[in-house]
């Protein structure tokens, strides 16, 4: 994920993220090339679907793919952080989004909350990282993501 970045605009009413920061593979400390860009649609606060244009960046050692996400996206959800946050706050009357996905966004932060509070401690004690008392859940996504120890099975936060 990341923070730095710009936007421009294409013919088709597409968002390119223009980054501004230097990669290095989460996995193995390689340096990653660009292979490609794809779509990635979300719908922003207002309820409104933009698509943007990420990279697709390939590790030069361990041939891992990886995705440039800005930070205002949460990973495998099509809504923006900022209302995956709100809803997490318990201020969904903020969002545009109706009940059952608010209770799908709001059981998935549970079932991965205790997990994503551990991966900080884990990661404040390995690198030193300070992290503030409560962080805001977009600090901690980020951390999770760059420190590429994302939980990528669905069925890990959906199921029953």
């Amino acid at each position: 994920m990341i923070s730095s970045y710009g936007k421009r605009i294409d013919e088709k009413g597409r968002t390119h993220i223009l980054c501004y920061e230097y990669h290095v593979c989460p996995v193995c400390g390689h340096s990653l090339l660009v292979i490609g860009v794809r779509d990635r649609k979300y719908i922003d606060s207002g309820g409104i679907t933009h698509v943007l244009v990420i990279r697709r960046l390939r590790c030069k050692g361990c041939r891992v793919i990886h995705h440039e996400l800005p930070d205002i996206l949460v990973p495998y959800k099509r809504h923006c952080a900022e209302t995956v946050e709100s809803i997490i706050n318990d201020k969904p009357e903020n969002t545009c989004c109706d009940d059952r996905t608010a209770m799908r966004i709001k059981a998935w932060w549970e079932a991965c909350r205790l997990y994503f509070e551990n991966v900080l401690a884990s990661l404040s004690e390995k690198y030193g990282v300070g992290f503030p008392r409560r962080p805001a859940p977009r600090e901690i996504v980020r951390a999770v993501v760059n420190a590429h120890l994302w939980i990528h099975t669905r069925s890990a936060y959906l199921s029953g």
